[in-house]
């Protein structure tokens, strides 16, 4: 009989918005969709073909759904560098921080990229708006799961 192997690539994401005195105002949980150039760029690196880590999260404005061949966000309001952690062997965290006065509007899009501009987004997820305020402070948790 043969065994069949069963595996995959789960990603999802919390975001969780603040107001100036540290009091949650929202949160969500969103599982995300990993674009084809994100797995193209996860099975190079696998392969030893190198490839830059994916440490940039962007926030945006935009609504149109994300798609497979999705490189960009709809409407990048900012990206900043998140801060990567491993809580087991097949977990994958990154944090990145929006402080006061950092990607301020109606958010309503995040993804993760390996460049604080332009090259490969690694995934994409719309939602509904997060009103973040000029003093507020949003906190977006990337996690990937390889099971």
């Amino acid at each position: 009989m043969k065994e069949i192997e069963i595996t995959g690539l789960k990603g999802e994401f919390d975001l969780c918005l603040y107001d100036n005195a540290g009091k949650l105002k929202d949160s969500r949980h969103i599982k995300n969709m990993t674009v084809t150039a994100g797995f193209a760029i996860l099975c190079a690196m696998m392969g030893g073909a190198g490839g830059t880590a994916f440490t940039y999260c962007a926030i945006g404005t935009g609504i149109v759904a994300p798609a497979l061949g999705d490189t960009t966000l709809n409407a990048e309001a900012t990206r900043v560098a998140g801060g990567y952690t491993k809580t087991a062997d097949t977990v994958w965290k990154n944090d990145a921080t929006f402080g006061a006065g950092v990607g301020t509007g109606a958010i309503t899009e995040a993804g993760l990229f390996n460049a604080t501009s332009g090259p490969t987004m690694l995934c994409r997820q719309t939602f509904p708006v997060i009103n973040k305020g000029a003093s507020d402070t949003l906190i977006v948790t990337w996690q990937y799961t390889l099971s």
